[in-house]
This record gives structure tokens, C-alpha cells and sequence, in this order.
């Protein structure tokens, strides 16, 4: 387990799915996500065995100082050789946005990540439209890198950014985010 200021990170478990199948039925949270994610008890049962059978996989829940599921985060992709890592968050429980909880999430798992896993590069994906996720990314050090541009199932054109933050970047900064900036999440 991995602790931040308003978070604890902790391993997946069996009784956290029909959390995850609930957020995974609610269209806004779906719209914010890029597919990937659990939508039924047998699929949770399948990405939980990956994860746990794949070294190149990690997922972790995220729940409150009170012991409440609130979200989870994803690695993906870890190389270990290059030192780079996919990662995905999702706070489910709406009722926590906008209050700091995904920027503290974030930190504490590039704690995790840069201290502990000693890769050397955490990469994301989100939808330009996301203006809330993008600027908690950004109050972790994420910087862009790239725009994907591409059709999703409805016909619509989304924008999809790409952003990375590096071990030194995080290091220097001491996985805080810069004075005088505002929690989001």
C-alpha cells in the first residue's frame, strides 16, 4: 500500500469490482475513458487475473483515509528494460472530484512508480475535452507531447493528448505540485 496525503493506494480486490462494473455503466465517467476498463463481473474477473499474472500490468484501488473506494489506477505497458509505464485513473465516485483526490492519487503513484518500480517514464492518454483531468495531469508535472486525432464508435472526431513526466522531472520538483497551484482531481 501506498499512502498520500488523502489517499491510500492499494491492491484491486475481488469485493471492489461491483464498484467498478457501476462506474463503468455511467455514461459520463465511460465518455472520459478510453475504453480498457471492466463493464461486467466477468470481465473485472478477467482484468484482475491479467494484472495479477502480468508482470507488465499493475492495478491498484484507490480509497479514501476513511477506508472508501473511490477509484482505480492502472499501469500498462511497463517496460521494464526502457523504464516506461502507461497509466490510467478513473475516480469513480463523483462525489470526490474536483477536491483533490486524483491529484493526490497521481503524486502517490508516481512516488510509487519513480521510488519503488525505479521506472524512468510514466506516459498517459486523455481526451482533449477532459480540461479537468488535463490540468491535475499538469499540476503533477505531466507535460504534452503529442495529439492523437481519431473516430470513436458514435462517428464523432476526438482529440486524444498525449502526456509524460520523467523520473528527473518528478525528482526535482519532489513529487509535489508547484507552489501556489490548486488541487484539482
Amino acid at each position: 500500500m501506498w499512502q498520500g496525503d488523502l489517499v491510500v493506494l492499494r491492491p484491486l480486490e475481488r469485493g471492489d469490482f461491483p464498484a467498478v462494473v457501476r462506474w463503468s455503466e455511467d455514461p459520463e465517467l465511460s465518455s472520459l475513458v478510453d475504453g480498457g476498463v471492466p463493464e461486467t463481473m466477468e470481465e473485472c474477473e478477467e482484468w484482475y487475473h491479467k494484472a495479477k499474472s502480468d508482470r507488465y500490468h499493475q492495478i491498484m484501488a484507490i480509497v479514501t483515509k476513511d477506508g472508501r473506494l473511490i477509484g482505480d489506477i492502472e499501469l500498462n505497458h511497463i517496460t521494464w528494460r526502457n523504464g516506461h509505464a502507461e497509466m490510467r485513473i478513473r475516480i469513480g465516485e463523483k462525489e470526490y472530484w474536483n477536491r483533490g483526490f486524483g491529484t493526490d492519487a497521481v503524486l502517490t503513484l508516481m512516488r510509487y512508480v519513480f521510488t519503488r518500480l525505479h521506472l524512468n517514464r510514466l506516459y498517459l492518454r486523455v481526451y482533449s475535452l477532459n480540461h479537468r483531468a488535463i490540468a491535475c495531469y499538469e499540476k503533477c508535472g505531466f507535460k504534452k507531447e503529442g495529439i492523437l486525432r481519431r473516430t470513436d464508435e458514435a462517428g464523432q472526431r476526438r482529440e486524444i493528448i498525449l502526456m509524460r513526466v520523467l523520473r528527473e522531472e518528478f525528482e526535482r520538483h519532489q513529487g509535489r505540485p508547484p507552489k501556489g497551484s490548486r488541487r484539482a482531481g
